[in-house]
């Protein structure tokens, strides 16, 4: 997915022009938020504006007057220029950009009336940014004391200034324990002073607190009224992550009506800012994503050890190509503890493409069109995008397709953009992909196919291509190509506003893992899983379980909380611990537990194939807790448990023996009892069955082997088929009692199993 790592993919796709904001600037009337709404808007025969509709007079002649005053303003500031040139970055705009050229900000008139005050803002923003940059680029081995003075520094500049976004970030640090000591109450304080002066940011996260309670002693004390409060003045303001909030809840119904036209309303501005903010940016910063349950990706350091960067800087100076476009790729994105270096980046790119690396030239040529790191060149680019698609390289086919396009470098030609998107499409690149889509939704070359584009969008999409993914919720949204659906646009709203700037405090939660700032963690992670991060709700849920980040009692409410939410997403192993939560009376106050819903909770995990559900629903059947006795399917649901996991092997074998010894005894104690004889195999499946049970355990003669259980609970119905499979399976592999005898060679081969077992469980307990 673009902005985060991607893992299984090839190295050819690492620098891939979409990340830049580089493919399709002049089609971005097809595929941008909001050209697409209005060509979408003609395809529906709506028009923008309803006929007949006028201006009044006075507001008419105001805006003439408006509009000729900037209009004078930009003839004197353009005076003797001739043609005004399209501003960079613009669809008009393919002029490469060098190191020279700037982001085109001025002074904003230090001399006119306004100049102290706009000078003042730029000078707030500035110093914002560095704020920004400072907490995102923070490294697992930053020393904490500079680090912190620096950001304490910066933030009180910015509010020496007036300015309340830094009042709001000075709030969000005692409550992120970022440069100062971690304090919540203090944190609420800073919060509501900022919060008070409109800032959305503050009101965000005062909403956070409030909803969560940290600030009085934990989840009993939290005001959801006053949190989603904060959180819908806060989405009026424009902060997206309290749009995220909003829209997650209002999709599934946490505390507000649940509506799909709700959540699609918050959804839709967040995704189309993150496709706003990746077509401005040219270098996207991947994002790594750590499931704490997972132990050695738990442990993993982002940053990659001096040793390895060592070994590729040691292989790269011996002419290794590979090494070198590895290096390129690390200094380019500033990735994996790596400080970002486009100039560095160009100079490993240009020593493997010296060797003919198709890879490197296809990096390299994507530098030359951006001006990132070398002097920007069409016709250099042109060159080797060429060369590399001449080799095969998918990326560099993408980029020749790109160039013939728009006539960039080279002359402009539809049909040889679309060999060349084609040619790359069919290796699976999504850049080209998403452009074939753009090329048949537009009609640039080819007739407007809304059915095509809709299928390279959604090839795109699986593999997580954010513009895609964008413009496939609005073709289900508004009907083009497939029929009108909101839930599915709504989930691929969802999927894009996930993919914003605010998803990198999942990977700032794992640094303070590391760091074994337990408490900030956990906080991190519970904002992200308020915004609907399955990943985070999965997070929370197993620190709370370890018993680490959270100081208060009421974790198994705020627990509970956490898997439901991660459950309802599609976790599987979520249902498997809400079951245990019941299995052992988590969920009470008197810690009663409830094995029927247990089972119900063991069964979703299981028929997903959770060997962890199954191995459970396996000893639930074997000792009649929740379920109906039954030894067959105990041995049933012991084997899924093996086949879905390799790695259960001991655990089951293990299970499979003392199902034996169970098995022995129900017979001994049968036959003592005189409800079995020698030779009675029919008899003795009904009793490992449950039926003639000693000791009144039998549920009746339903439950017999080879037919259908019957249901007597909730559980037992929702694992009716399978258990009916499970028994039939089990009645046909069992002789009959005409086909074999239960003699006593079998019986004492039971006996002697049982002593096996008895001698094994000895010989654990003793010391070694």
């Amino acid at each position: 997915p673009e902005g985060r790592r991607e893992e299984g993919r090839g190295s050819a796709s690492f620098l891939s022009p979409s990340r830049r904001g580089f493919v399709w600037k002049s089609a971005r009337r097809a595929m941008t938020p909001q050209p697409p709404a209005a060509r979408m808007e003609r395809a529906l025969g709506r028009s923008v504006m309803r006929k007949g509709a006028a201006l009044p007079l006075p507001l008419l002649l105001l805006f003439v007057l408006v509009i000729g005053a900037v209009g004078v303003s930009s003839q004197e500031n353009s005076a003797g220029a001739g043609v005004v040139d399209p501003p960079p970055g613009s669809e008009a705009d393919h002029s490469p950009k060098t190191k020279e050229d700037g982001d085109g900000d001025g002074d904003g008139g230090a001399g006119g009336v306004d100049g102290p005050k706009v000078n003042r803002t730029a000078q707030i923003e500035e110093i914002l940014s560095q704020v920004r940059e400072l907490r995102e680029s923070r490294r697992h081995d930053d020393d904490e004391a500079e680090w912190s003075a620096r950001l304490s520094g910066l933030v009180g500049e910015a509010e020496a200034l007036g300015s309340a976004e830094a009042t709001a970030i000075r709030g969000e640090m005692h409550m992120l324990g970022e440069g100062v000591g971690l304090n919540l109450t203090e944190a609420v304080a800073v919060l509501q002073e900022a919060a008070d002066r409109g800032n959305p940011t503050a009101q965000t996260q005062l909403a956070f607190m409030y909803g969560k309670g940290f600030h009085k002693g934990g989840i009993e004390h939290r005001d959801e009224a006053l949190s989603l409060l904060h959180y819908y003045f806060a989405a009026v303001g424009g902060a997206s992550e309290a749009q995220l909030v909003l829209g997650y809840r209002h999709l599934y119904g946490y505390g507000v009506p649940k509506s799909c036209s709700a959540a699609i309303k918050y959804y839709s501005k967040v995704a189309q800012d993150v496709v706003l903010t990746q077509a401005e940016r040219n270098i996207a910063k991947p994002i790594e994503l750590v499931r704490l349950s997972d132990e050695k990706a738990r442990n993993n350091k982002l940053e990659e050890t001096e040793d390895v960067i060592q070994y590729y800087q040691h292989s790269a100076e011996h002419g290794n190509a590979e090494a070198q476009v590895a290096l390129g790729q690390l200094n380019f994105y500033g990735a994996r503890g790596v400080e970002q270096n486009t100039e560095a980046a160009a100079r490993y790119f240009q020593q493997a493409a010296a060797q003919g690396n198709a890879v490197a030239k296809s990096n390299l040529a994507q530098m030359y069109i951006q001006g990132l790191g070398v002097e920007g060149n069409n016709e250099t680019a042109f060159k080797y995008f060429k060369e590399a698609a001449a080799q095969g390289d998918s990326a560099a086919q993408n980029g020749l397709g790109y160039m013939y396009l728009h006539g960039v470098g080279t002359k402009q030609d539809h049909q040889m953009a679309m060999k060349y998107f084609k040619m790359s499409a069919e290796q699976g690149n999504v850049d080209a992909q998403f452009n074939l889509g753009a090329m048949y939704f537009a009609g640039m070359g080819v007739d407007v196919d809304y059915g095509a584009a809709l299928q390279y969008f959604t090839l795109a999409g699986h593999q997580g291509h954010v513009r895609s993914l964008f413009n496939l919720a609005q073709m289900h949204m508004n009907g083009l190509g497939t029929v009108q659906s909101c839930p599915i646009a709504v989930k691929l709203f969802k999927n894009v506003g996930e993919r914003g700037q605010w998803a990198r405090v999942l990977s700032s939660a794992h640094r303070n893992f590391l760091k074994e700032e337990y408490e900030t963690a956990f906080v991190k992670y519970c904002r992200a899983a308020d915004q609907g991060y399955e990943l985070a709700q999965s997070n929370v849920a197993w620190m709370l379980e370890q018993g680490i980040g959270y100081p208060f009692e009421d974790t198994n409410v705020i627990m509970l909380e956490h898997l439901q939410r991660a459950a309802t997403q599609g976790n599987v192993d979520a249902n498997r611990m809400i079951g245990d939560h019941y299995y052992y009376g988590l969920t009470s106050k008197n810690n009663t537990p409830n094995f029927e819903e247990a089972a119900r909770y063991y069964t979703i995990a299981g028929e997903q194939k959770n060997a962890h559900a199954n191995f459970n629903l396996g000893f639930m059947h074997q000792h009649g807790i929740g379920l109906p006795f039954d030894l067959h399917l105990a041995k049933r649901f012991y084997d899924l448990a093996l086949e879905n996991s390799p790695e259960a092997y001991i655990p089951v074998q293990l299970a499979l023996l003392g199902l034996h010894i169970h098995t022995v005894y129900l017979a001994v104690q049968a036959w003592w009892e005189g409800k079995l004889e020698v030779g009675d195999w029919e008899s003795f499946s009904k009793i490992i069955s449950g039926v003639g049970l000693p000791n009144g355990l039998a549920s009746g003669p339903d439950d017999a082997a080879g037919g259908d259980k019957a249901s007597s609970s909730s559980s037992s119905s929702a694992s009716s088929s399978t258990s009916s499979s499970a028994s039939t399976e089990s009645s046909n592999s069992s002789p009959s009692g005409a086909e074999k005898k239960f003699t006593w060679e079998d019986v004492m081969l039971l006996i002697a199993c049982g002593l096996l077992a008895v001698l094994i469980y000895y010989r654990s307990q003793r010391p070694l």
